[in-house]
């Protein structure tokens, strides 16, 4: 598990922290990976999916489980997340918290503060406004952290650049692509040594992923896993590898079309509002 959230003891006390999150159609905060609202006042977590064989109940939140309310302990480390551009929440944590180099982990949040950006349309702001009538609204991003200082813990650390990161992701995914694109015939000595070696780590990453029941974004990591095999064994199939390629291309140009939309001046996503609640209306 890693460190970024978790690996000091529980602490003690209301911690602060920043955050921040997805807005639905009615103006409720969502968490980036779930449809969970987070609601006025405080909230409580749960292990969430649902205690299994292979996991035996325990408290929220947990050192060897991933629940419990996220929250980061600096500007720094929230701003690696491209949605903290419009919304940034200041949260006071409480319960059980256990804090690593980058935030921290609570059984008990409640949002004090929030700052949305130009681009968050006047309708929506209004919405959130009514949803979170506890939390003060700033149209200023640095008077919200002025007058809402986070909680500085020994524990948490710059963020580690992540440029060796990316340039490994690149060239592993640039390297897939060429080796797909190639003529089977062209696939011997060194290039089949490295055409192997794409496909075996492809295979390991998949397999680790499979393993790991709680990664966050665990199935979406596996399907572009596939994706990338796929596209690497398409030589070995003649023409007909194009049928194995066609749906990567098809998926590239999905995406790629949907993050120039993200582009536009003024862009800010809102997401429809889950099936279960807009039938039912319920606080859950």
């Amino acid at each position: 598990m890693s460190r970024q959230f978790s690996g000091s003891e529980p602490l003690v006390g209301e911690i602060v922290g920043l955050r921040t999150f997805r807005v639905d159609e009615t103006g409720l905060l969502l968490p980036l990976f779930n449809d969970k609202a987070w609601y006025d006042g405080p909230n409580r977590a749960s292990c969430a999916p649902p205690v299994g064989r292979d996991r035996a109940p325990h408290p929220v939140v947990a050192a060897d489980c991933e629940c419990g309310f996220y929250a980061y302990g600096t500007s720094q480390a929230a701003a690696r997340n491209r949605q903290s551009r419009h919304i940034q929440a200041i949260v006071s944590s409480w319960g059980r918290v256990v804090a690593g180099t980058q935030g921290l982990r609570a059984e008990y949040a409640r949002i004090d503060a929030l700052w949305l950006s130009d681009a968050v349309p006047k309708w929506v702001r209004a919405r959130v406004a009514m949803k979170y009538p506890s939390a003060q609204i700033y149209r200023d991003r640095a008077a919200m952290l002025a007058e809402h200082p986070l909680s500085e813990l020994a524990c948490y650390a710059p963020p580690a650049p992540r440029v060796v990161g990316r340039v490994a992701v690149v060239a592993v995914a640039v390297a897939v692509l060429a080796l797909g694109l190639l003529p089977w015939s062209w696939i011997d000595g060194p290039v089949k040594l490295a055409w192997i070696g794409a496909l075996g780590w492809l295979g390991l990453a998949m397999l680790t992923l499979a393993v790991l029941p709680h990664a966050t974004g665990r199935a979406a990591s596996i399907g572009l896993l596939l994706f990338a095999a796929a596209w690497l064994v398409a030589p070995a199939f003649g023409l007909l590898g194009w049928l194995l390629r066609a749906p990567v291309l098809r998926a590239v140009v999905v995406a790629g079309g949907g993050y120039l939309l993200t582009l536009r001046p003024g862009y800010f996503p809102v997401v429809p509002i889950p099936r279960e609640r807009a039938f039912c209306g319920v606080r859950p």
